[in-house]
């Protein structure tokens, strides 16, 4: 083992629970350093074969990437995999059930018909000039309490309509709508990553969410609306731009939704297999009003937002006060938020099925499926961020950005950049950079709150071709890889750098 490691181990060793990633100080740079550096550079590398050439999953190579780093780094064997699983609990313990419970509210707003009814209001009551504002604001709202994937899906009718009012590419006009949903995903608990990394860093909530808003919104203001206007005018000027066309050129993007349920049946005269429609279980509910739909999505984000200042609403150790705390942890805010969503939407829930209490139980079974592979990627990610921060890697690293005077927000920034741009995943990015920073954190001289916005933000750079999010836009708005890299990259890194910015003059205000 090398040297930097073994004052490491000594020091964890003392404590006698190396493998509960306790925070410690890095020692002062040496050769070693460089070493672990270096052998931290090729488990990224590693990661980035793994996944782009070898096309293993996500997963599966977070955790060879994460076994290889600690052989390497000179850990014993016997403690590699206490470190991982050691990693695995201390990341699944903050967001696995948050993760769950987000997962069910999402599917009832969806199921509900929630969703649509929120957009359609937005977009009904802006004009022309409004509408790019209204779809970045509809995708930051329906964003929070979903994934961006989700989201996107819920939204998509919405923006191919409004793509065929205008007559105008979808991308462009779908584009406001991706930064909304793109900086919430980043950068906004209860989203799992910014869980996460709020949680290691020790940040608090409420002002993580506040101060997220306050630096989000220009971002996706200059990303969205203002990038896609100045894409729109050079379409405009050059119809041929990037070979996008119109909507009503272009092929349909979504049917139109299905509220009962459908199958296959083979047509006698032609013997092709055509959708059909199954009979109706009983007449379909009236779906959920606009106000409805925003209650349920608002109602963690409130509850989170009392916890955080309870002690400034009530006397501290009140019973008000301990209910406050209490309610506005965000696993309590959200099983609140998702009974309640069972009771306000679970009646309208739009699926031709008969409904009733085992309707929605089999809805909150089916709305896991979805986020299984979440999980998965999610711990494997803390395997190695555990593994980083035990093998004296992480430490050393960091210990080096430090020694070379690099700001400790551009430093987040970075690291976040690096992970997202060799592996893809945002989620992924955002976890391991926060790994990598969490024992410095107290040493950084910044507030916790700014380093969650500032690794959100970098784990947003480059989307590219090893981002599954890259394909899903490439597939929704029918683009070829050309215009997806000129669109949806360019958007992405954009909305990344002028989020950087946002949060360093934010950081700067509140000092």
């Amino acid at each position: 083992m090398s040297a930097c490691g073994q004052k490491f181990y000594r020091f964890a060793s003392a404590r006698g629970r190396i493998w509960n990633n306790l925070p410690v100080t890095p020692v002062a740079p040496t050769p070693d350093s460089w070493y672990l550096v270096a052998c931290a550079a090729g488990a990224v590398l590693l990661l980035l074969l793994l996944i782009a050439r070898v096309r293993l999953h996500p997963a599966l190579a977070l955790a060879v990437a994460a076994l290889a780093l600690g052989v390497a780094a000179g850990m014993p064997l016997k403690q590699v995999p206490l470190s991982f699983t050691g990693g695995v609990a201390n990341l699944m313990g903050h967001i696995a059930i948050i993760l769950g419970f987000g997962a069910i509210l999402g599917r009832l707003v969806a199921a509900s018909g929630g969703a649509v009814a929120l957009g359609s209001f937005l977009v009904d009551h802006c004009g022309p000039k409004g509408l790019p504002w209204a779809l970045m604001a509809l995708g930051m709202f329906v964003g929070m309490p979903v994934f961006m994937e989700v989201g996107l899906v819920l939204l998509m009718p919405i923006v191919a309509e409004a793509a065929r009012r205008s007559q105008r590419p979808p991308i462009l006009v779908g584009m406001p709508l991706l930064a909304g949903l793109s900086i919430v995903h980043g950068t906004l608990p209860p989203h799992p990553a910014a869980l996460l990394a709020a949680g290691l860093y020790h940040a608090d909530l409420g002002r993580t969410i506040l101060w997220g808003l306050a630096a989000g919104l220009p971002a996706a203001a200059l990303a969205g609306p203002c990038l896609g206007w100045l894409m729109m005018r050079q379409w405009e000027r050059r119809p041929g731009w990037c070979g996008l066309k119109p909507a009503e050129d272009a092929s349909t993007l979504f049917a139109a939704p299905v509220s009962v349920e459908e199958g296959l049946a083979e047509n006698p005269s032609t013997g092709v297999a055509t959708p059909r429609v199954a009979i109706k279980a009983e007449p379909l509910p009236s779906t959920v009003g606009p106000l409805r739909a925003a209650s349920a999505i608002l109602l963690p984000i409130v509850l989170i937002f009392l916890g955080s200042w309870a002690d400034a609403l009530a006397a501290p150790a009140s019973l008000v006060n301990q209910v406050l705390h209490f309610c506005g942890s965000p696993d309590i805010a959200m099983l609140i938020a998702v009974l309640a969503a069972l009771l306000t939407l679970g009646p309208h829930i739009q699926t031709g099925r008969h409904h009733g209490s085992e309707l929605l139980r089999q809805l909150t079974t089916e709305s896991f499926e979805p986020i299984a592979n979440v999980l998965v990627i999610l711990a494997a990610a803390g395997g190695l961020s555990g593994v980083l921060r035990d093998s004296g890697a992480a430490q050393a690293t960091v210990g080096l950005a430090l020694g070379a005077h690099m700001p400790p927000l551009v430093l987040a920034w970075m690291l976040a950049a690096v992970v997202r741009i060799s592996m893809g995943s945002a989620t992924v990015a955002m976890a391991v950079a926060s790994g990598v920073l969490a024992p410095m954190v107290s040493h950084m001289g910044v507030r916790p709150e700014m380093l969650v916005l500032a690794t959100g933000t970098g784990s947003l750079v480059l989307s590219h071709v090893n981002d599954p999010g890259f394909w899903m836009g490439q597939a929704f708005f029918k683009l070829e890889l050309k215009q997806t890299l000129a669109t949806w990259t360019v958007m992405e890194t954009v909305l990344s750098i002028s989020g950087l910015g946002t949060t360093l003059l934010l950081a700067a205000a509140l000092r």
